[in-house]
């Protein structure tokens, strides 16, 4: 296994945000977060890549805490694309992908053509090597998340992890970053909203409610009517579709309380 929660909890303010959560991220797999807003999802990627100590519990690489492991040896393997990461610094799309190589070069140590190839198999990755030299401020919300994409990867990580990557984009947008998503060898975890958009892009899911894993496993396992009444307090219906083959969620109209009307 790649990374493994073991029994991890966490708390702030004296508030349980993630309770108990043990899973394991198999390498080469595309895994969706999912759950409704403040489920645990963001603070759980946080975990997962040490930004955040665990108040209980255990994660690992490969058998090691990363307690006991450093930042750099962190970042070396392991890269976060966050949320809405802006900034208003004039920089170009070539300074946000060298970023990227950070971990990787010392206080002393000059550019290297190893930085050079990475930054430039990134920016092929995603697509935007024409626009290297493209002002930050003038992209688009997609662009701007390949860009992202690109600084994450310029780091070389085995596992990408990635907190709402499709967040204010449009549905176009949404399905390209997805689709590229899934095209890369790196084993990614992704906090995701959307139910279908999980369904036609991962290969596992973990379903989160305050904090707990309320369902790991496939898709088809995961995403029931019955578990998402449970979680999301929502009907459905689920069907395959006749036109990608992935699982579809339908969602039925609430019924209005007694006595209101539209």
């Amino acid at each position: 296994m790649s990374i493994q929660a073991h029994g991890v909890s966490w708390s702030t303010a004296g508030r349980l945000i993630v309770d108990d959560v043990s899973l394991a991220i198999t390498p080469g797999e595309t895994v969706g977060l999912l759950g409704p807003n403040g489920s645990g999802k963001s603070s759980l990627l946080r975990l997962l890549c040490g930004l955040r100590r665990t108040t209980g519990g255990l994660i690992t690489f490969d058998d090691t805490p990363i307690e006991t492991l450093g930042r750099r040896d962190v970042a070396r393997r392991l890269a976060l694309v966050e949320q809405s990461a802006t900034t208003d610094a004039d920089v170009t799309v070539l300074d946000v992908v060298r970023l990227g190589r950070t971990p990787w070069r010392s206080m002393l140590s000059g550019w290297r053509e190893e930085d050079s190839v990475a930054v430039e198999q990134a920016l092929a990755q995603v697509g935007m090597g024409a626009r290297r030299h493209q002002n930050w401020h003038t992209l688009s919300g997609g662009e701007r998340q390949r860009v992202h994409i690109a600084r994450a990867l310029a780091q070389r990580p085995r596992e990408l992890l990635l907190d709402e990557p499709t967040n204010h984009l449009d549905i176009q947008h949404q399905l390209e970053i997805l689709a590229l998503v899934r095209r890369l060898s790196t084993t990614c975890v992704m906090a995701l909203h959307d139910l279908n958009l999980a369904a036609m892009f991962c290969d596992q899911l973990v379903l989160l409610k305050e904090g707990r894993v309320a369902a790991a496993g496939t898709p088809e396992s995961v995403l029931t009517c019955e578990r998402i009444r449970d979680v999301y307090g929502v009907e459905t219906v689920i069907e395959r579709s006749p036109h990608h083959g992935c699982l579809h969620v339908h969602y039925l109209p609430q019924k209005s309380p007694v006595g209101m009307s539209d």
